[in-house]
């Protein structure tokens, strides 16, 4: 799967959590202050991004280390590379 997979399937996830327009997010565009992410959505994201993209991820990981769109893209990316080892 390449970045560009990868980014195109976290937008189609996460134009359902926002009214921002996903075609104009980049790497640095904020999961809570872009989008206006909760917690709640956040966690519930989890749940959808495994199933997407066949990863697990630790709830932690995305509520402190995931604060950008890139940041997503880079944890699903190295998620991803995990699973397939």
């Amino acid at each position: 799967m390449t970045e560009s997979d990868i980014e195109r399937g976290l937008s189609e996830v996460l134009a359902s959590y926002t009214e921002f327009d996903m075609k104009t997010a980049d790497r640095s565009t904020s999961l809570r202050e872009d989008l206006g992410l909760s917690s709640f959505d956040l966690i519930t994201l989890i749940t959808q991004l495994e199933e997407r993209f066949s990863i697990s991820i630790d709830d932690m990981d995305i509520l402190s280390d995931i604060k950008t769109f890139g940041d997503a893209v880079d944890m699903i990316a190295g998620l991803g590379l995990s699973a397939a080892r």
